[in-house]
């Protein structure tokens, strides 16, 4: 079936019966798609059949196709189309008819009377058929009354009104003049363009009747266009060459423009049509508020009237497939159609698209779930760059990971003198404007340029368009703070941000996502900080803020980050409870691109806690160690690698690549006291499970007022070196600091217990081991048990009566050589350690001497006093011996 339109020919009088037409029946086209599924349901007519759609949809094309065949079973049929006579409509008809039944052989007497017509029709003995094509056209009222009363009067008499969307449905049929003015309620049958539309496969037979070859992606995309729209099909095909690697959209774009629209004739229909294709996605919510955002009067069901109007000529499509029982029901205009229609409302009506669009931006935006990509759409056919701000602001990650090309089109397009008014729409445009392989990681991405014009803010040059953007200026402030190290300008934003914020409330935009995040970076802060009580509390109330519809990744991002803060405090049941919070938050459909590091990481010390080798191998595998990415992660990232390599190993590894990270020279290695602290640490847990007591020693020198650091090393090395005593006094002061996590609580009772087993102590080494069992089983905690050597830890087990399980036995011995082989400490003196240095570094001892300015006899004294505690005899084994005990750096080879 095709769409041509019937062809006009002027009525005439002179040839015929009287008034009988001049032009002959319309014959159905060669190159028509013939579908039986519509012709069948035109048999089942018993009074009258209306046939309604938009132009285009082949209406004429289906009736002719009908009456062909109706003609060939032997019924008599009339056919009547515009123009219409213009003093005379009715004769046109009455010829029409009277012509049909002369073909058959019944006369029609001279009267032109509807009643002397109805007579000769009844007389013909079978139904006779009368075709008025064009009939929204017919609206004489004489010509109405006339065709009415023959209706009325006649039995046999079938009339098929082929009309466009001039006259609206009603629950009873189609409201047209013919059949108001009957007066009395006759059975119509009625095909809409819901009827008519292609399907999928007839579209595809009509492409090859039509002499076309298209793929199946070509085919899609054609009815993404036009939908089942057979003219606009056809009008695309035709005028597409078989080189172009697109549809031609043109012709048919100006066929619906110069053509369609103006056919619709019902200009209440067409300003619905319009307000409809604003909405976008269109529902009976958003047909609800576009109706009434338009100003008019909506009642509980004009929503889906309006829909249902526009689905009966063809306007509107209902998704099928979207639509049903569990689901609302839901409608999509075809695209070309669509732009035709918002154009035609923006150019009849400005000001009226702009509030429109508006207010569909910002239902969007508060929909549950949200939908911010249509939001962006809106906000940009208002030309409202504050409400892009706002989607932006709400939004940004999630746009960066999934918004796709129309977003990246909306503020790549971002003008300068915007961008001036607002950072955050500077933000966005630098974002979209990045290649894909730069947005690979989405929320690296925004933390990034977050760095980069974060100066902004920290200098108060930062600017916005709405309350909710100082916020978001804040948190930049904070990540821009953080990457310069400047720790003591952070916590001064993280704690002015604040005091703002509790003086501004709801309505200074802290109910929004920019708050939410800038609370997530604070909580980053504060742990860079050392403040872990604010690196808890602050996360922990964007999580409970945030909307999980609106802010999925703000609320993951902060359950990854609390998790991360229980796991480096040793509470392991509450990081492994915030890991859950953080997957249940994920959104499925973007969190490989915004996954969080922390909760990574949390879940690597996580598993390091309780030796499980498998689960740490695969959280680490998801991280990259980067010193210079902008988020605050990378520090204990290290840690994760570092336990890793001491439980299981590795310790060489480790510590070459804790080595490499103090290469890089990064702002935090020199500015912020955590991350010296955390270092320090990690290295000096290295050296001990190399066995480079030496080494550990300068480190242990290092001052660490709070024990920070040095506790749980010191303890350790003590033992290895052979002082108990020192061991167990480091446990037990360590054990008593206020602020001790309960990690490094457990560690330091392992320690003691150790100690005191050394000591023969064994009523405290078995109350230390029991406390260590309980805290450690509450947490089920190995880590700590994994640092005393097997045999003292079996017989502490044994002698406490808290024995190991089998999986936890399994466990231990999963892990590689933690404890080192005890080593003798060489008593060097300060002076002595440095006349060894001088000797890996010159070649004789007059060099020596001169570069310490004092005599040669005074450096051979010393120089044989280092002989005898290492107990050698030469030069040669002295620094040979050196090297193996770690007294030289590896670094400075022996000459």
């Amino acid at each position: 079936m095709t769409a041509e339109m019937s062809t006009s020919g002027e009525s005439g009088r002179g040839t015929g019966a009287a008034g009988a037409s001049a032009r002959p029946p319309l014959r159905t086209p060669g190159s028509a798609v013939v579908r039986a599924r519509l012709p069948a349901r035109l048999d089942r007519v018993e009074k009258v059949a209306v046939v309604r759609a938009a132009t285009g949809y082949g209406r004429t094309t289906l009736v002719s196709q009908w009456a062909d065949a109706r003609r060939a079973a032997g019924h008599p049929v009339a056919w009547t189309a515009r123009p219409w006579n213009r003093d005379d409509p009715w004769s046109v008809l009455h010829g029409a008819v009277t012509a049909a039944l002369g073909a058959h052989g019944v006369d029609v007497p001279e009267a032109a009377w509807p009643d002397a017509l109805a007579a000769a029709i009844d007389a013909a003995g079978r139904p006779v058929i009368l075709v008025v094509d064009d009939a929204d056209e017919l609206d004489d009222p004489d010509a109405v009354k006339a065709l009415a009363e023959l209706l009325a009067t006649s039995a046999a008499l079938r009339v098929v009104l082929v009309t466009g969307p001039r006259y609206r449905m009603l629950p009873t049929g189609p409201q047209h003049p013919v059949l108001t003015a009957v007066g009395h309620p006759l059975p119509v049958l009625t095909l809409t363009a819901r009827d008519l539309a292609f399907t999928a496969d007839e579209l595809r037979a009509a492409v090859v009747s039509w002499g076309h070859d298209i793929d199946d992606a070509r085919l899609e995309y054609l009815v993404e266009l036009v939908g089942g729209w057979p003219r606009l099909a056809r009008t695309v095909l035709d005028d597409t060459r078989p080189d172009d690697e697109q549809l031609a959209t043109a012709s048919a774009y100006a066929f619906i423009r110069d053509v369609v629209v103006p056919s619709v004739g019902d200009t209440d229909l067409l300003e619905i049509a319009m307000l409809v294709a604003a909405a976008g996605d269109p529902t009976v919510e958003t047909v609800r508020l576009v109706l009434s955002t338009a100003g008019r009067n909506v009642g509980p069901d004009d929503p889906l009237d309006a829909l249902m109007r526009l689905e009966s000529v063809g306007i509107a499509v209902r998704d099928r497939e979207r639509s049903g029982a569990a689901a609302p029901s839901r409608w999509h205009i075809p695209a070309l159609l669509h732009e035709v229609l918002r154009r035609e409302l923006e150019r009849r009506s400005p000001d009226r698209a702009v509030a429109l669009h508006r207010a569909l931006s910002r239902a969007a935006l508060r929909a549950h779930p949200p939908d911010p990509r249509r939001a962006v759409e809106h906000a940009a056919r208002a030309h409202d760059w504050t409400l892009l701000e706002t989607c932006w602001l709400d939004f940004g990650t999630y746009l960066v990971a999934t918004g796709g090309p129309a977003v990246d089109a909306v503020y790549s397009a971002v003008p300068d003198d915007v961008a001036t008014t607002s950072t955050v729409l500077a933000l966005a445009r630098a974002t979209t404007r990045r290649t894909p392989e730069e947005r690979a990681d989405a929320r690296e991405l925004v933390l990034g340029l977050m760095t980069e014009l974060g100066s902004l803010a920290l200098d108060g040059a930062w600017r916005s368009r709405t309350a909710a953007g100082r916020w978001a200026g804040a948190a930049a402030a904070l990540v821009a703070a953080r990457a310069r190290g400047d720790m003591r300008r952070a916590m001064t934003v993280m704690r002015d941000t604040e005091v703002a914020a509790a003086r501004s409330g709801v309505k200074g935009g802290t109910a929004g996502r920019p708050y939410w995040w800038f609370l997530v970076q604070a909580g980053r802060t504060a742990l860079l900080e050392g403040d872990l009580g604010s690196a808890l509390e602050l996360p922990m109330r964007a999580y409970e803020l945030a909307d999980p519809y609106r802010a999925p990744d703000v609320r993951a991002a902060a359950a990854g980050h609390v998790a991360l803060v229980h796991a480096l405090d040793g509470m392991l049941v509450d990081s492994d409870r915030w890991l859950v919070r953080h997957v249940e938050s994920l959104e499925p459909e973007w969190e490989d691109v915004v996954r969080d590091n922390a909760a990574d990481v949390a879940e690597a010390l996580l598993a390091t806690g309780r030796l499980d080798k498998a689960a740490t191998d695969a959280a680490l595998s998801r991280l990259h160690l980067d010193v210079r990415a902008p988020d605050v992660t990378w520090p204990y990232v290290l840690r994760a690698r570092v336990r890793r390599a001491v439980l299981f190993g590795d310790p060489e590894q480790g510590l070459a690549e804790l080595e490499q990270i103090e290469r890089t020279r990064h702002a935090w290695l020199e500015q912020v006291g955590t991350v010296q602290q955390a270092l320090v640490r990690m290295r000096a847990e290295l050296l001990i499970a190399l066995g480079e007591i030496h080494r550990v020693a300068d480190l242990l020198a290092e001052p660490d007022a709070t024990g920070a650091w040095s506790d749980v090393p010191r303890a350790r090395w003590h033992l290895l070196t052979g002082d108990p005593n020192a061991a167990l006094r480091a446990a037990v002061l360590g054990g008593r600091r206020r602020r001790v996590n309960l990690g490094d609580r457990t560690d330091l009772l392992v320690l003691e217990a150790w100690a005191a087993h050394e000591v023969r102590q064994p009523v405290l080494a078995v109350r230390a081991f029991r406390t260590a069992r309980r805290l450690a089983g509450e947490q089920d905690a190995l880590r700590s048990f994994a640092h005393l050597p097997p045999d003292v830890r079996d017989e502490l087990a044994e002698q406490s009566g808290l024995g190991f399980s089998e999986d936890e036995l399994a466990r231990l011995a999963a892990t590689g050589r933690v404890v080192p082989d005890p080593g003798r400490l060489v008593p060097l003196t300060p002076r002595e350690r440095t006349v060894l240095t001088l000797l890996n570094e010159h070649d004789t001892t007059r060099d020596v001497a001169d570069a310490l300015t004092v005599s040669v006899n005074t450096v051979r004294k010393q120089v044989l006093s280092i002989y005898a505690k290492l107990g050698v005899h030469d030069r040669e084994a002295a620094l040979r011996r050196a090297h193996e005990l770690g007294i030289i750096s590896p670094d400075d080879p022996a000459r």
